[in-house]
């Protein structure tokens, strides 16, 4: 165990009845940072501290301070809020919010580069972040994975550390003639050369960061600080698409961008990067490895499993047909016993899915996740098959189909007949026997190679759903999810990124509205009611706008109502996301410390209104396409 430095104590003897130190988090050249309980308000706080040695000296004790009041000023869901600035028994400190997680930099250094759709979250978020500090004037100046934390519950990116920021009330403090302030690998040229800057030095930064977290190498290497200056002054970075092979076009040229010597040639804000790294209302979303696993591990014993319920299943309507015929008064007793025979591999199948789920569960997803997998796992299913099947149906299917079915029922009316007695098979020819037999393996392999498909389209759907879906999107897997001890929030950082923007919004909203203290989540009572319907209407405007991008236009009535529909659905998908977004966005301000509710209060009525505007604009679209399909079919030519 490790024992408590005199410091620690000093500390907590000068703020006891206030905070509580529990441990030390972190320390660097102008701040130890502990992890306190705030003992008032109940809650984890991180007490940053300037060590002592520092504390007397005027020039350090300014900066730490104008640190804490800079950062104060800062209200953003993407920037940790400091509640008190304060000097107590000789100690200059300031409290700030405990972010449960690691920081960037940890999560690269222990798991390595990141997949580039979390990648892209984490730097819009930061980009909003320091579009919000840019605003107010304030240049962050030390922009680098360690000052950038990720939540571990939902994943968002935090920046910390207004250290050597510049800006502010008073710029003038900072200002270190000669003397480079920042990180040598993510300082921008013009930092390092001691040159005015603005905002898009830390967007240089940024960019820095984005290429070391998708390819896990930085764009400058060399042996000493003053030839890695020199390199970065002197020559042009290298492409990230080529430390990072397979990376999204969008997000490689994004980075590129940022990391221009020229500032003119960079983004001219955070907004604008976060703007180009925004995913496409229709993008997919890319499932982690773990889910991909999941949804690709296969019972071992299924084919046995399969063989037995097949051959009990045989049994069972044998029986049933020989005691409809009346030749077994006592067969109901042995069908209901071959049937629950038949039905015995259900529960180790059942087993099998609740174990896989339950290895899930452990690893930090949730229910959620291993629904939204499903979902994703389901819509790559139908596109695929929708990719393969003729837009419409050639006319040999339709006889060779109905040929196969008339076969099928000469063999089983055949079959019948003999083991009802009807008919004898040593007084009939033989062809009576092998003919229905015969017609059924040829037309079925014509059948089976031409694809053609004898189930229609609504039962098969529901026949290739499968045990795993139906379990897991029932009650019944939410109540025995809890049994297995699903974590209500996922405990691994960006792992919403795969989810459908919508799907994404509403559970970090859900998750955020959860957290509020009880007082809040009574006066914001039907916000999670407007939450799913956004999500829902979000996902129907998804799958709309998916089905109609498959259409040709002579299929929905034509070129303009085709493209209307589309323009329709892709404005409802953003109206939708919009809204949640600014209700999470709300709802993390709230836990920032804004006690205000109402903005959010404003933003749950648009909501609910644009719902209801959504509905009927949808209601008023369908009644204006079946007006002009009758339209159309009255104008068009009987043929004579």
């Amino acid at each position: 165990m490790t024992h408590p430095s005199p410091e620690f104590l000093d500390l907590q003897t000068a703020l006891a009845g206030e905070y509580s130190l529990q441990r030390e988090l972190g320390r660097g050249g102008m701040g130890i940072v502990y992890l306190a309980r705030d003992v008032q308000l109940d809650r984890d706080v991180a007490i940053k501290v300037l060590p002592t040695h520092l504390a007397h000296r005027p020039e350090a004790r300014e900066r730490f301070l104008r640190e804490a009041r800079m950062a104060a000023g800062l209200s953003h869901p993407h920037i940790v809020p400091i509640h008190r600035v304060s000097e107590v028994g000789g100690f200059v400190f300031f409290v700030m919010s405990y972010v449960e997680g690691e920081t960037l930099g940890d999560r690269l250094r222990t798991r390595g580069p990141l997949p580039p759709a979390e990648a892209a979250r984490i730097l819009r978020e930061v980009a909003w972040a320091l579009a919000y500090a840019h605003g107010r004037g304030i240049v962050h100046r030390d922009v680098k994975p360690d000052n950038i934390l990720l939540e571990a519950r939902t994943g968002r990116a935090l920046v910390t550390d207004f250290g050597i920021a510049h800006g502010g009330r008073d710029p003038g403090v900072v200002t270190d003639p000669g003397k480079i302030m920042g990180t040598a690998h993510f300082m921008s040229p013009e930092q390092a050369a001691s040159e005015s800057i603005d905002g898009r030095s830390d967007i240089y930064a940024l960019g820095v960061v984005g290429y070391l977290a998708v390819s896990g190498r930085l764009p400058y290497e060399a042996p000493t600080v003053p030839a890695l200056l020199l390199r970065q002054a002197t020559q042009e970075p290298p492409s990230v698409m080529r430390a990072a092979p397979g990376l999204p076009p969008a997000l490689g040229a994004a980075i590129d961008r940022c990391l221009a010597r020229d500032p003119a040639a960079r983004f001219t804000d955070g907004e604008a990067l976060a703007e180009a790294l925004a995913p496409p209302p229709d993008a997919r979303p890319s499932l982690p490895t773990t889910l991909r696993a999941w949804l690709a591990a296969r019972n071992p014993l299924l084919v046995p499993y399969t063989a037995w319920s097949g051959a009990f299943g045989t049994l069972t309507l044998v029986n049933l047909v020989v005691w409809l015929a009346g030749n077994r008064p006592a067969g109901p007793r042995d069908i209901v016993m071959l049937a629950a025979i038949t039905s015995l591999p259900i529960f180790p199948i059942i087993g099998f899915h609740v174990n896989q789920a339950y290895r899930q569960f452990r690893a930090g997803h949730t229910l959620s996740d291993l629904r939204a997998a499903l979902e994703i796992d389901r819509r790559e299913r139908a596109e695929t098959e929708a990719a393969v099947r003729d837009k419409e149906e050639p006319r040999g299917h339709r006889i060779l189909r109905a040929a196969t079915m008339g076969a099928v029922t000469w063999l089983a009316v055949t079959v019948a007949l003999v083991i009802a007695g009807v008919v004898h098979e040593n007084r009939i020819g033989p062809f009576f026997i092998f003919g229905p037999m015969l017609a059924t393996l040829l037309t079925g392999a014509a059948s089976n190679a031409l694809g053609v498909q004898f189930i229609p389209t609504r039962i098969r759907k529901w026949w290739q759903m499968g045990i795993r879906e139906r379990l897991w999107n029932s009650r019944a897997g939410e109540w025995l999810a809890r049994r297995l001890g699903a974590p209500e929030r996922s405990k691994l950082t960006g792992a919403s990124a795969f989810r459908a923007t919508e799907v994404a919004l509403g559970v970090a909203a859900s998750e955020l509205f959860s957290a509020l203290p009880k007082e809040y989540r009574e006066q914001l009572a039907e916000l999670p009611a407007i939450i799913d319907a956004l999500e829902a209407r979000a996902a129907a405007a998804r799958a709309e706008s998916e089905a109609l991008a498959a259409l040709a236009p002579n299929e929905s009535g034509g070129a303009e109502i085709l493209a209307a529909r589309k323009r329709a659905a892709a404005n409802h998908l953003a109206e939708s996301v919009a809204a949640l977004e600014g209700i999470r966005l709300d709802l993390l301000r709230v836990h920032a410390g804004a006690v205000d509710l109402a903005p959010l209060t404003t933003l749950v009525d648009a909501a609910r209104l644009m719902g209801e505007d959504l509905s009927r604009l949808a209601e008023a679209q369908r009644e204006v396409e079946s007006a002009t399909r009758r339209r159309g079919t009255e104008r068009s030519p009987t043929p004579a």
